[in-house]
Parts: C-alpha cells; structure tokens; sequence
C-alpha cells in the first residue's frame, strides 16, 4: 500500500515540531495588591515569531518576563498558573533558573553588554556553563557573531571594549550572547525602540534569520514591526490577553472591538 503524505511525514520530529516548545495556562501576577496579569494562555512554537502587542501597562512585557521567571526576583511579585517549557512545569520554587535562562534567552529594552571586551562578551556565559576549550570558544564566538550578523564589523577587534560599538551593534552582540548559549527560546523585550532606522531595520533581518529551530518573542509597540517580524500576534489590554492569532488576521480582521480601537487608533 502507498503511504499517504500525512502518514510518512508523521515522524516524532515532525511531532516535536508541531508540539508548542513553551506554553501558558491561566498565568495570574500580582505586584503586591495589583493583579497586573489576568489568567493569559497561549503557545509558542520553534520557527515561529509572536508579537505581543498592546498600550503601555497592559501586561505584555510582565508576561514576558514570566516566561523565564524575571518577575521571580521582584519583591512582592507573585506568580500563579502553569508555564511548561518542553512539558516541564517551571513555575515551581524547585525550578534551576540558571538553567533555563540557558534555553530561554532574553533581550532587554536597551542594549547592556558587559563591560568587557566583545569576544568576552560571548565567551563569558558558556565558559560560566563548564566550557573551558580555546578553540571551542573560538569556534563559539564566531558561529554566534555570525548568527548576529555582526561578525564582519568586529571580526577585527575582539579585544576590544564591546561598550564602544554603537547602539545597534550592541544590540546585535546582547543577540550573539544570547545565541552562545543555543536557546530553543529568545525573548526581545522592544529591543529597537531605542535604536535608528537602519538599525531596527537589521535587527528585525536578524529576528528572520535566528527563527528556524527556536520560538521568538517580541513585544513592541510599533505595529508596522509586528506585521512585519511576526507570523502570530497577541493583543493585551489592561492585564488581559484579549485576542491571539495569525498575525494577517489580527491586524486585518481582528474579532474584538477592543483590538479595533486600539488599531484604528481611538485609543492607545
């Protein structure tokens, strides 16, 4: 019998493939009394980009950072509901944070490389994770330089201080540190709004050619960037993640009213 593309195509790779390498189920958070974050669920799958979208102080940027538990470290910051990374439960006071802020990378808002030279930069975390070999870090800095996009204009100066590149450059090399580690997830917390044009222009090249094998998250403001970047988009709202889905759906035919508004612009 001649098997049917859907039956020789079903291979566990392609089951990992469609299977969400991180998911949420009724994640709440509170800052002391506030309730910042209300009940969010959503997947996130390897070779996907997600846009959270949404006014400022709606909750997009707090549930990122639930993601690989920064809201942990705030005082009086209390998380509740399930965050699975590979089927795994993480929000669990037992959970390695060192650990799976190896596999779930994040990038801030303003570029903040170490005060140490661009190949340190990059070596610094896998030697911190037990990889001693020269050459392997080399061979690491090079690949992640790469990966960034940014290995032809610094190829030369390794040596010297990551803090003189400009702020696209940096932003690029916050990238390459986060790539060393070879996360299945990369968190971007509106990693251009403080970089020009042609900058945001090669991060967003960048966030395109990292995709394939890891899922990415960006939250950003700027609508036309999550059309562009994204193939899903989420729209939070006062605490809530209102409306989920492709991204040409959500901007071209959204369902809630709230999303309407906020994308017709009669509020923000």
């Amino acid at each position: 019998m001649i098997e049917t593309l859907e039956q020789s195509v079903a291979s566990p790779a392609l089951e990992e493939l469609k299977a969400p390498v991180l998911y949420t189920k009724d994640v709440n958070v509170w800052y002391g009394d506030h309730h910042a974050l209300q009940d969010t669920s959503l997947d996130f799958h390897k070779g996907e980009i997600t846009a959270l979208i949404g006014p400022s102080g709606c909750g997009k940027s707090t549930y990122l950072r639930c993601l690989n538990l920064m809201n942990r470290e705030i005082q009086g910051c209390q998380i509740t509901g399930e965050i699975f990374y590979r089927e795994h439960d993480i929000n669990t006071p037992e959970e390695d944070l060192y650990e799976l802020r190896k596999s779930i990378g994040m990038v801030f808002q303003q570029p903040n490389p170490f005060p140490k030279t661009i190949y340190e930069n990059i070596a610094f975390a896998p030697r911190c994770h037990g990889q001693r070999n020269k050459a392997t870090l080399d061979e690491l800095v090079e690949e992640s330089l790469r990966g960034a996009a940014l290995w032809d204009e610094v190829k030369d100066k390794l040596n010297k201080s990551a803090q003189a590149l400009s702020g696209g450059q940096q932003q690029r090399l916050c990238i390459a540190r986060a790539l060393a580690l070879k996360p299945d997830v990369i968190l971007l917390d509106e990693p251009c709004s403080a970089l020009d044009p042609i900058s945001t222009l090669a991060i967003e090249e960048l966030m395109h050619s990292i995709a394939a094998g890891r899922a990415i998250i960006i939250v950003t403001h700027n609508m036309e960037q999550a059309t562009r970047v994204s193939n899903r988009t989420a729209f939070f709202y006062m605490g809530e993640m209102v409306e989920t889905g492709e991204t040409e759906q959500i901007f071209n035919a959204p369902k809630s009213q709230r999303l309407n508004d906020y994308l017709s612009g009669r509020f923000s």
